[in-house]
C-alpha cells in the first residue's frame, strides 16, 4: 500500500503509525511500512516521530538495526523538549550505548528533563538515582518524593514500591494502609505480578482493606499465572489448586 505522504500533516502521519502498529501483529511488511512513515515525518523535524523511528532503529523492527542512528533521532527529539526522547537517552547515558558516553551525571539531567515534564518512567528513574547515589549524591527523601510523584501518575513500578512502604509498614495508620492498598491495587490492575501478589496479601489479611478470602484467592491466581511461585504457595495454604 503506497501513501501520498506529502499531501499529509505531520499528525495524520503520527496516526497512521499508530494505526498501522496496530493492525501489524507481527507482519513484517506491515511494520516496515509503518517505519518508513515515521521516517517520513521525522525527518520533516517532528519530535515524536525523531522519537519513534529511533525505537525502529533501535530494535531493528522494520528496519535494519542500527543503535548509533537511533541515538541520533533521540537527540534530535530530545532537543525539542520531548519527554520520552530524554528519558531513553538517560538510559543510553546511563549504560553508555547509542552514541551516548557512559555517564551518570548525564543520565540524571536527561532524566530530570523528563520528570519535569510530566513522564512517570523518568520520575521513577530519577527516584532510583537518588535511592542508589547514581549521578547525584544519594538522597532517601528525594527518592521517596520521586517515588510518591511516579505512584500519583500511576507508575506500576513506583506503586508497588510506595504501597508496599505504606500497606505493611508496622508504624503505618489505618488511612496510611488503606491508601498503600489503594496504590497497590493501581499497579497489579495494571499486569504488576508483584502488585497482585501484594494485593492478595491486603485481601487475605484485611491490610488496608477488607478481609477477603476469594479476592485474594483470585489476585492470588493471576500472579501465579505470570509465573509468580509464591502466588501458588499462597493458594496452596489457602486450599486452593495451583497453577501450573
Amino acid at each position: 500500500m503506497d501513501f501520498d505522504f506529502e499531501t499529509m500533516s505531520d499528525e495524520e502521519i503520527n496516526e497512521l503509525v499508530d494505526h498501522l502498529m496496530n493492525g501489524a501483529d507481527g507482519n513484517e511488511r506491515v511494520i516496515a511500512q509503518a517505519a518508513a512513515a515515521a521516517k517520513v515525518c521525522a525527518d520533516r523535524g517532528n519530535a515524536m516521530a525523531q522519537y519513534r523511528y529511533g525505537t525502529f532503529l533501535a530494535s531493528g523492527n522494520g528496519v535494519d538495526k542500527d543503535d548509533a542512528a537511533a541515538g541520533e533521532y533521540w537527540r534530535k527529539s530530545a532537543a525539542q523538549g520531548y519527554p520520552e526522547a530524554n528519558n531513553r537517552l538517560g538510559m543510553c547515558a546511563l549504560y553508555g550505548i547509542s552514541g551516548e558516553e557512559k555517564n551518570p551525571e548525564r543520565a540524571a539531567v536527561y532524566f530530570r528533563s523528563a520528570a519535569e515534564a510530566g513522564l512517570p518512567d523518568a520520575m521513577f528513574n530519577m527516584c532510583m538515582l537518588y535511592d542508589t547515589g547514581t549521578g547525584v549524591a544519594k538522597d532517601s527523601k528525594k527518592a521517596y518524593e520521586y517515588m510518591k510523584l511516579a505512584a500519583d501518575n500511576n507508575h506500576p513500578a513506583a506503586c508497588t514500591m510506595l504501597g508496599l512502604r505504606m500497606a505493611f509498614a508496622g508504624t503505618s495508620s489505618a488511612e496510611e494502609r488503606e491508601k498503600g492498598a489503594s496504590y497497590i491495587l493501581t499497579a497489579a490492575e495494571s499486569g504488576n505480578t508483584e502488585a497482585q501478589m501484594l494485593y492478595g496479601m491486603c485481601c487475605e489479611n484485611g491490610t488496608g482493606v477488607e478481609k477477603d478470602l476469594a479476592q485474594a484467592c483470585g489476585w492470588y491466581r493471576r500472579a501465579a499465572k505470570a509465573g509468580n511461585a509464591a502466588a501458588n504457595q499462597a493458594l496452596a495454604r489457602l486450599g486452593f489448586p495451583g497453577v501450573n
